[in-house]
């Protein structure tokens, strides 16, 4: 079994501080989205006076919330000590929250990703697009105004990247958006369908941000490998493939060498694969080159410099170090970024997570490496 680890001197983490990638905001209710929707869609999505009641129990009686078929099989799927002081559920207080996490770590900076779900591989890309654009604007109004330290990414629509441009060109200057949060769904990220995207993102500066959401949820879903999970365990565990798979894409349709200032994250998606990922993508590079003329560079060359990952939820080998060698070994120093997952129920403690790291890799994970992705 793995030792417990000890803690890491909280003094250090108040003298340094750090950033957190990866903080999860929550509605109490769809209702709170009324104010950002026409009528028109309230109605589709049977919101505010148009809830339909009990037909939401009907087949094809009512509008349906795109959700993952693989139920988290824990009785409360958060941390137990997030629930906010009002009973709510936990991620729905910015006051409570900034004080349950960036006081208590001292977070320079926490960058919030939608946690109640996303509309990114739904059928209905127009309605998808404007739930994306009211989510946008309560998330800025609710959250971001209501500390500083709160960062976010912005929800786009991937599967209409015209739409996807105009919202960049709404919002995506605003000093508090430091990302793109685009979800995968079933185009490969390296398609020419996302290039309009990658052009403004780099134009704006915007790193292009991945989080599961989409997996499993939606027509428009990515495939897991070779085809659906049967339990949360099994889809859990699966995430991973989604990333490998979208990097090989990215790196062989040549977004990196047409993007040479793009970066794109990929936040739970696991970090152990990167390494074995760039040394088979090189070797098969040196000897089919040919068949991708426009990847003018070894892809680790392009992955290390263009490709961040989340490090939660990280691997825990049986010999812990052997992480930190691995990291070593294919020189990911600084492609990784903490996240918290806060408040989910496998979410990392910075002052236990990276215990038998070296002190110079460890700042540059807590605090460095965002620093430079998010152009803070």
């Amino acid at each position: 079994m793995n030792s417990i680890p000890r803690k890491i001197d909280q003094q250090s983490l108040k003298e340094d501080g750090l950033i957190d990638c990866d903080v999860h905001p929550f509605m109490s209710d769809f209702n709170e989205l009324v104010p950002y929707l026409d009528e028109g869609v309230q109605r589709y999505m049977n919101i505010g006076r148009f809830s339909k009641g009990s037909m939401e129990k009907q087949n094809g009686g009512s509008f349906s919330f795109p959700s993952s078929p693989y139920g988290n099989p824990l009785a409360v799927p958060m941390r137990a000590d997030a629930f906010p002081p009002n009973g709510d559920l936990p991620g729905t207080d910015p006051e409570f929250l900034a004080k349950d996490l960036f006081d208590r770590f001292n977070t320079t900076y926490g960058i919030l990703n939608v946690g109640h779900g996303t509309m990114a591989a739904y059928h209905n890309v127009e309605i998808a697009a404007r739930y994306t654009s009211a989510v946008n604007d309560w998330l800025y109004d609710k959250w971001i105004k209501s500390d500083r330290r709160y960062k976010m990414t912005m929800e786009i629509t991937p599967l209409d990247p015209e739409q996807s441009v105009k919202e960049i060109e709404r919002i995506g200057k605003r000093p508090e958006i430091v990302g793109i949060n685009m979800h995968c769904v079933n185009i490969p990220l390296g398609k020419k369908h996302y290039w309009p995207i990658y052009e403004i993102a780099q134009e704006y500066g915007l790193p292009i941000v991945l989080h599961p959401d989409a997996e499993g949820n939606g027509e428009y879903a990515p495939p897991l490998g070779v085809g659906p999970a049967s339990t949360y365990m099994e889809w859990h565990t699966s995430l991973g493939l989604v990333g490998q798979r979208n990097t090989i894409s990215l790196v062989c349709e040549g977004v990196f060498e047409k993007f040479e200032k793009l970066k794109v994250i990929f936040i739970e998606y696991g970090v152990s694969w990167i390494g074995p990922l760039m040394w088979r993508l090189d070797k098969n590079w040196k000897s089919l080159r040919h068949e991708v003329p426009w990847v003018k560079k070894l892809p680790s060359e392009y992955i290390r410099n263009s490709i961040r990952l989340g490090t939660q939820p990280i691997e825990e080998p049986f010999r812990p170090k052997d992480l930190v060698e691995l990291i070593q070994m294919c020189r990911a120093e600084e492609m990784l970024l903490f996240c918290s997952d806060y408040p989910h129920w496998d979410g990392d403690d910075p002052t236990r997570v990276f215990t038998h790291f070296p002190k110079e890799l460890r700042h540059k994970v807590l605090i460095e490496n965002a620093r430079s992705a998010y152009r803070l």
